[in-house]
């Protein structure tokens, strides 16, 4: 009797033993935790951008958060326990973003916003559009064959020119395009080598210049293209816009400078971003758009200023992001196009804004979205290229223009914008089409252009 009673004290121990470490396990690992979305940057994009998801209680191993947007399931890159970097999927539509983790799914409380368009660029004359499905539509002065149609005609309304772009540049009379297979292709005028084929060709047809590109940007009539190991080269008209030492128009492509991030050219200059955010220029500089303190042309890139973010150039003037957000302009400024108040030349750079997320130029105007993603605008409205409604000659001090922009593109002397709302506006000068709304009478006040629907 005595041995059943211990051994049954022995199994109720036993028991409980068993049970409160069953508690204990549980209670260590507790409910799973419900994921949330707090916010996500940017709020629009396009397929293949990058997005960053803030939030709660994601994984930190990448494969075990499934995010889709609007049910369509995108890549995750990098994420941490509160928050994810992924890309816009192919396929995917305007609507809610959604991240599962462990079987919990949260729903964000705003619509991403799906852009039919990637990107917006002017020539001299000419407008390219590169929409989300790849393909790239153009309008505008053809007389060159910049447009790549195999014609010489000037098109009125968006035309559709090639599949498969990646990005897109124009210069004055000639257009880059970068291919999603990285290959470079050029169209258009090529008197000066500027399409880097090694011939001083026209082409109205896009040839085949190079592979292994990450980038390309234009000044009037040279062409620079940045490689996928960032290094520079350099082709077209010289006078040192090139940063070869010399002054000699190339029609080969020449590498100049390793380690660059971006860059951008002008009527007749270049500045050059390098990897570690310092701003290079080179080329003309009799108005100071160098911004080295001087009027003094360079052959050879010299190094301007550190925490740079950005730069945009117009033919003789220069626009520069630094990296704490503030705006600073050098170079011509007879139009006011520099935006501090007056039209003094100035060779070195001088700061006029704060809370500037993006910048572009046209010929003698200055294009600024702020962090509000509102509109602001400086310098010659002889054509109406301010779209203010007006023609007056020249504003000095940048002022407010529209709200709700995504992104914009300055041309000889004309203006194409991209509302957050998907629509594309064009003002300013439009004798060869180059607004795109099927006539050639100048605006002074943004019109609606209407592509067709993406594929």
């Amino acid at each position: 009797m005595k041995v059943s009673k211990l051994k049954l004290i022995y199994s109720l121990l036993f028991l409980g033993l068993t049970l409160l470490a069953s508690c204990s396990k549980d209670d260590d690992e507790g409910p799973v935790p419900l994921p949330g979305i707090s916010s996500f940057s940017p709020e629009s994009g396009v397929a293949g951008g990058e997005i960053t998801i803030t939030g709660e209680n994601f994984s930190t191993i990448v494969s075990e958060n499934i995010v889709k947007f609007n049910g369509v399931t995108a890549s995750v890159n990098t994420a941490s326990a509160t928050s994810l970097t992924v890309v816009v999927p192919e396929g995917a539509t305007s609507g809610k973003i959604t991240v599962t983790v462990n079987g919990q799914t949260t729903t964000s409380t705003d619509d991403f916003t799906l852009l039919s368009i990637m990107q917006i660029v002017t020539g001299n004359n000419h407008t390219l559009i590169l929409k989300s499905d790849h393909t790239l539509w153009g309008c505008g002065q053809n007389e060159k064959g910049q447009l790549g149609d195999g014609t010489t005609t000037n098109v009125m309304t968006p035309k559709q020119l090639m599949e498969g772009v990646k990005a897109v540049a124009a210069g004055y009379y000639h257009t880059l395009i970068l291919k999603e297979d990285n290959t470079l292709w050029g169209t258009g005028d090529n008197t000066i080598g500027q399409l880097g084929d090694g011939t001083t060709t026209n082409r109205s047809t896009p040839v085949q210049l190079m592979e292994g590109v990450k980038a390309v940007a234009t000044g009037y009539y040279h062409t620079l293209v940045l490689k996928e190991d960032n290094t520079l080269w350099t082709v077209g008209l010289n006078g040192g816009r090139l940063g070869d030492g010399t002054s000699t128009n190339r029609s080969t492509p020449k590498q100049i400078m390793k380690g660059v991030k971006a860059m951008a050219g002008g009527g007749g200059h270049t500045m050059i971003l390098k990897e570690d955010n310092t701003l290079w220029a080179t080329g003309y500089n009799k108005f100071g758009q160098l911004g080295d303190g001087t009027t003094t042309n360079v052959t050879t890139p010299k190094q301007i200023m550190g925490g740079v973010k950005a730069v945009a150039m117009g033919n003789n003037h220069t626009m520069i992001l630094k990296e704490d957000n503030t705006l600073w302009t050098t170079g011509y400024n007879a139009y006011g196009q520099l935006g501090d108040g007056t039209t003094t030349i100035r060779n070195t750079p001088t700061q006029i804004m704060e809370s500037v997320k993006a910048i572009t130029t046209g010929s003698n105007h200055a294009l600024i979205l702020k962090e509000d993603n509102t509109l602001w605008a400086a310098g010659s409205n002889e054509y109406g290229q301010l779209g203010i409604g007006s023609t007056n000659n020249f504003h000095r001090t940048p002022f407010q223009i529209m709200e709700g922009i995504k992104a914009m593109a300055g041309g000889g002397a004309n203006t194409l914008i991209l509302k957050e709302d998907n629509t594309l506006w064009a003002t300013g000068y439009n004798a060869y089409g180059q607004l795109g709304d099927g006539t050639t009478t100048n605006k002074s006040a943004f019109v609606q252009i209407t592509l067709p629907d993406v594929k």
